[in-house]
Protein backbone atom coordinates (compact mmCIF):
# COMPACT_ATOMS: atom_id res chain seq x y z
CA UNK A 1 0.00 0.00 0.00
CA UNK A 2 1.19 3.48 -0.86
CA UNK A 3 2.25 5.97 1.12
CA UNK A 4 -0.98 8.23 -0.45
CA UNK A 5 -3.30 5.16 0.06
CA UNK A 6 -2.53 4.45 3.59
CA UNK A 7 -3.47 8.48 4.53
CA UNK A 8 -6.63 8.55 2.40
CA UNK A 9 -7.17 5.22 4.13
CA UNK A 10 -6.48 6.99 7.80
CA UNK A 11 -8.64 9.74 6.85
CA UNK A 12 -11.60 7.79 5.88
CA UNK A 13 -11.84 5.73 9.14
CA UNK A 14 -11.30 8.30 11.29
CA UNK A 15 -14.22 10.19 9.69
CA UNK A 16 -16.19 7.34 9.64
CA UNK A 17 -15.38 6.58 13.77
CA UNK A 18 -16.16 10.59 14.03
CA UNK A 19 -19.72 9.82 12.13
CA UNK A 20 -20.14 6.45 14.05
CA UNK A 21 -20.11 7.92 17.74
CA UNK A 22 -23.26 10.23 16.57
CA UNK A 23 -21.70 13.24 19.14
CA UNK A 24 -20.67 15.45 16.47
CA UNK A 25 -23.60 17.91 14.32
CA UNK A 26 -23.02 17.84 10.45
CA UNK A 27 -21.15 20.52 10.61
CA UNK A 28 -18.79 19.48 13.85
CA UNK A 29 -17.74 16.70 10.92
CA UNK A 30 -17.64 19.10 7.95
CA UNK A 31 -15.16 20.62 10.28
CA UNK A 32 -13.34 17.14 11.37
CA UNK A 33 -13.07 16.36 7.77
CA UNK A 34 -11.43 19.79 6.83
CA UNK A 35 -8.76 19.23 9.87
CA UNK A 36 -8.24 15.62 8.70
CA UNK A 37 -7.57 16.98 5.27
CA UNK A 38 -5.07 19.14 6.33
CA UNK A 39 -3.18 16.96 8.99
CA UNK A 40 -2.93 14.47 5.39
CA UNK A 41 -1.65 17.55 3.18
CA UNK A 42 0.84 18.81 5.96
CA UNK A 43 1.72 16.79 8.75
CA UNK A 44 3.29 17.71 11.60
CA UNK A 45 2.91 21.43 10.61
CA UNK A 46 -0.53 22.60 12.03
CA UNK A 47 -2.30 19.73 13.32
CA UNK A 48 -1.11 15.96 14.51
CA UNK A 49 -2.52 12.92 14.73
CA UNK A 50 -2.67 10.00 17.38
CA UNK A 51 -4.12 6.82 16.81
CA UNK A 52 -5.64 3.90 18.85
CA UNK A 53 -5.44 0.46 17.30
CA UNK A 54 -7.83 -2.34 18.29
CA UNK A 55 -7.54 -6.36 18.35
CA UNK A 56 -7.72 -6.27 14.77
CA UNK A 57 -5.34 -3.42 13.78
CA UNK A 58 -8.25 -1.10 12.91
CA UNK A 59 -8.43 2.27 14.09
CA UNK A 60 -10.46 2.53 17.00
CA UNK A 61 -9.97 6.00 18.53
CA UNK A 62 -7.62 9.39 17.49
CA UNK A 63 -6.22 12.67 18.74
CA UNK A 64 -5.83 15.25 16.79
CA UNK A 65 -3.63 18.46 18.48
CA UNK A 66 -1.43 21.18 17.70
CA UNK A 67 0.57 23.68 19.07
CA UNK A 68 -1.10 27.15 20.16
CA UNK A 69 -0.77 30.32 18.04
CA UNK A 70 2.20 32.52 19.19
CA UNK A 71 2.59 30.46 22.46
CA UNK A 72 5.99 29.51 23.68
CA UNK A 73 4.66 25.89 24.81
CA UNK A 74 1.08 25.63 24.95
CA UNK A 75 -1.14 23.43 22.78
CA UNK A 76 -4.52 22.63 22.10
CA UNK A 77 -6.79 19.34 21.54
CA UNK A 78 -8.84 19.26 19.21
CA UNK A 79 -10.64 16.02 18.60
CA UNK A 80 -10.50 12.82 21.50
CA UNK A 81 -12.96 9.92 19.70
CA UNK A 82 -13.16 6.87 20.13
CA UNK A 83 -15.73 4.32 18.40
CA UNK A 84 -18.22 3.55 20.40
CA UNK A 85 -17.32 0.00 21.56
CA UNK A 86 -13.89 1.03 22.69
CA UNK A 87 -15.27 3.91 24.89
CA UNK A 88 -15.29 3.23 28.66
CA UNK A 89 -12.38 1.41 28.60
CA UNK A 90 -9.65 3.48 29.08
CA UNK A 91 -8.25 4.12 25.66
CA UNK A 92 -8.90 7.80 25.54
CA UNK A 93 -6.96 8.41 28.56
CA UNK A 94 -4.17 6.03 26.97
CA UNK A 95 -4.22 8.40 23.72
CA UNK A 96 -4.45 12.10 25.74
CA UNK A 97 -1.45 10.06 28.40
CA UNK A 98 0.64 9.53 25.17
CA UNK A 99 -0.03 13.20 23.92
CA UNK A 100 0.73 14.78 27.15
CA UNK A 101 4.07 12.32 27.30
CA UNK A 102 4.84 13.68 23.49
CA UNK A 103 4.68 16.56 24.57
CA UNK A 104 6.63 16.86 27.95
CA UNK A 105 9.94 15.51 25.69
CA UNK A 106 10.47 19.23 25.32
CA UNK A 107 11.61 19.38 28.55
CA UNK A 108 8.14 21.31 29.80
CA UNK A 109 6.44 23.08 30.94
CA UNK A 110 3.54 22.55 28.93
CA UNK A 111 -0.43 24.20 28.79
CA UNK A 112 -2.52 22.14 27.41
CA UNK A 113 -6.16 23.62 26.75
CA UNK A 114 -9.28 21.50 25.44
CA UNK A 115 -12.19 23.48 24.15
CA UNK A 116 -15.41 21.89 24.64
CA UNK A 117 -19.63 22.26 24.00
CA UNK A 118 -21.75 23.52 27.01
CA UNK A 119 -24.33 21.58 25.66
CA UNK A 120 -25.91 18.68 28.19
CA UNK A 121 -25.19 16.06 25.18
CA UNK A 122 -21.63 16.72 26.02
CA UNK A 123 -21.64 15.78 29.57
CA UNK A 124 -19.74 12.50 29.04
CA UNK A 125 -17.26 14.30 27.11
CA UNK A 126 -16.39 17.05 29.87
CA UNK A 127 -16.65 14.11 32.64
CA UNK A 128 -14.09 12.36 30.76
CA UNK A 129 -12.06 15.38 31.11
CA UNK A 130 -11.85 15.83 34.37
CA UNK A 131 -11.24 12.25 34.66
CA UNK A 132 -7.81 13.10 32.97
CA UNK A 133 -7.25 16.16 35.37
CA UNK A 134 -8.08 18.89 32.69
CA UNK A 135 -9.58 21.88 35.23
CA UNK A 136 -12.46 24.12 33.92
CA UNK A 137 -11.05 27.66 33.59
CA UNK A 138 -13.57 29.47 31.62
CA UNK A 139 -16.98 29.31 30.40
CA UNK A 140 -18.69 31.64 27.94
CA UNK A 141 -22.26 31.45 27.97
CA UNK A 142 -24.30 31.08 24.29
CA UNK A 143 -20.92 30.86 22.64
CA UNK A 144 -21.90 28.40 20.06
CA UNK A 145 -25.25 29.24 20.02
CA UNK A 146 -28.47 30.21 22.60
CA UNK A 147 -28.10 28.16 25.35
CA UNK A 148 -24.86 26.04 24.15
CA UNK A 149 -21.60 27.54 26.32
CA UNK A 150 -18.02 27.29 25.31
CA UNK A 151 -16.21 25.40 28.03
CA UNK A 152 -12.42 25.76 28.28
CA UNK A 153 -10.32 23.03 30.58
CA UNK A 154 -6.66 23.32 30.75
CA UNK A 155 -3.72 21.20 32.55
CA UNK A 156 -0.05 22.39 33.42
CA UNK A 157 2.68 20.23 32.58
CA UNK A 158 5.87 19.65 34.20
CA UNK A 159 8.51 17.18 33.29
CA UNK A 160 10.20 15.60 35.66
CA UNK A 161 13.47 14.94 34.04
CA UNK A 162 16.19 17.02 34.98
CA UNK A 163 17.00 20.00 32.29
CA UNK A 164 21.16 20.19 32.55
CA UNK A 165 21.47 23.22 29.66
Amino acid sequence: MSTITSVRNVVSQCIKIGCRTGAFTGSEMKVLGEVLKEWAVSRGRDYHLNLSFGKEGEIDGFVIYGKAPMTQFSWDIYWIVMSPESQGKGKGKSLVRTVEKRLLRSGGPVIVRIETSGRPSYGRQRRFYEACGYSVVGCIEDFYSHGDALITYVKRLESTKPNFC
